[in-house]
């Protein structure tokens, strides 16, 4: 029997990327999974990826899955993907926040309204998906949430600073916001068997949003990036085979999960999850 079998997954900004990654491994280890996006079909946006891919993969894979358009700023999309996970599986037992974006600039660059949208679906998105999604899991008697965070949420520390971060403070503001919201809701949820956990990349992984990006400005340079998510996948699914009345509050990286939770020696890690 599958660790996972018999669970329900809800997984946000699933139609590529990271998401895609984590439903993927979910799937693999036995949950159903339902996916949500805003890209539906590929028809939807300039950039790779959708949620029928998505699904397409995971059911030609032997897993369970469906999906729903759903913005992560809006609580009508947040309430309908809840409902129509119920719908489809009878319960949701696992939520992974991933759904998040990147608007690169600087402080004399970045509009009000750019600020305003990152923090939208960032910090509030994960919001209300908890706010929607704890009365379901602790009538279905506990479960696991999990916050997709980054390193950015670590400031760059003190200077002085040889060269500017062109990419600005925002992103990583949202995500230290981000963090601090899992250990606060983890305590405020402490006493009904639901846990709450960020997990961050260790290292960059490749992605098809991130690779239309970094394409405009010549031919990028994957040196010391992992080219797929498995290592974040699994990891999610290690945090969800943990008891959700024990292991909640944590700040992780995937990389250490094996590492330090799981005992895997470098070389190891490495073979598994392969780095360019």
């Amino acid at each position: 029997m599958k660790s996972l079998e018999g669970k329900s997954a809800l997984v946000t900004g699933a139609s590529r990327g990271l998401g895609k990654d984590i439903a993927m491994s979910l799937a693999q280890a036995g949950a159903s999974v339902m996916v949500t996006a805003r890209t539906a079909e590929e028809a939807d946006s300039h950039i790779p990826g959708s949620l029928r891919n998505t699904v397409e993969q995971i059911l030609g894979t032997g897993g369970t899955a469906s999906s729903i358009r759903c913005d992560v700023t809006v609580p009508d999309d947040i309430n309908s993907a809840v409902q129509a996970t119920v719908d489809a599986f009878g319960a949701v037992d696992i939520v992974v926040n991933n759904a998040g974006i990147l608007i690169p600039g600087q402080i004399t660059e970045l509009q009000t309204k750019h600020w305003d949208l990152i923090f939208k679906v960032n910090v509030l998105g994960p919001f209300l998906m908890a706010r929607e999604i704890v009365p379901v899991l602790e009538k279905n008697g506990g479960g696991h949430i999990i916050n997709i965070s980054s390193r950015a949420a670590i400031g760059p520390g003190p200077g002085p600073y040889d060269e500017p971060r062109l990419e600005g403070s925002a992103y990583g503001t949202t995500k230290a916001a981000l963090e601090r919201f899992s250990q606060g809701l983890a305590a405020e949820l402490g006493d009904r068997n639901i846990a709450v956990n960020a997990l961050s990349p260790h290292l960059p992984i490749w992605s098809e949003g991130g690779h239309f990006f970094r394409t405009k400005g010549g031919e990028p340079d994957y040196s010391g990036w992992r080219m797929n998510g498995e290592i974040i996948g699994d990891a999610a699914v290690w945090i969800c085979e943990q008891p959700s009345s024990e292991f909640t509050g944590h700040i992780l990286y995937d990389e250490l999960v094996f590492s330090e939770l799981v005992g895997l020696n470098a070389q190891e890690i490495q073979d598994r999850y392969p780095v360019e």
